[in-house]
């Protein structure tokens, strides 16, 4: 049997088509005045924002997260996009979703804005995980 490895190109394309989700996210047609209101901002809280820094941090963590999605689908030998669907379900439960509910519980944070937040992070980890699935590379 052929043992699986991490295809590189694979996490970088999944990355690049996950960091399209937030902007259409937090966009008015979406999430955006809900999740504006959730936080209490304001239009002009943005206008010193320094959206480079901040949409190279989130590339960087989301290529982070799709690297260490990709290592383990190498270990549990995820052969199919709806096994790599399911892991990234799994890990998105396990590893994100509980913690920051919890963390945000215990500062206050209204349940829905965790909802908001949190959920563009789970459709992330689904590009994610149904890329790695479907295109993988094997050892030679």
């Amino acid at each position: 049997m052929n043992e699986l490895k991490i295809n590189h190109a694979a996490v970088w394309v999944s990355t690049i088509v996950a960091q399209f989700i937030p902007p259409l996210w937090y966009d008015y047609v979406f999430f955006g005045i809900r999740w504006m209101e959730l936080n209490d901002f304001k239009e002009e809280d943005f206008a010193q924002y320094n959206m480079a820094v901040g949409l190279t941090l989130a590339f960087a963590a989301t290529l982070a997260a799709a690297y260490v999605i990709a290592w383990l689908f190498t270990k549990i030998k995820v052969k199919t996009g709806v096994e790599g669907m399911k892991y990234a379900l799994i890990f998105w439960v396990g590893f994100r979703f509980l913690e920051v509910a919890t963390q945000n519980m215990f500062t206050l944070r209204p349940f829905e804005l965790t909802l908001i937040d949190e959920s563009v992070v789970l459709v992330q980890y689904q590009i994610i995980g149904i890329t790695l699935g479907i295109w993988k590379k094997y050892k030679n």
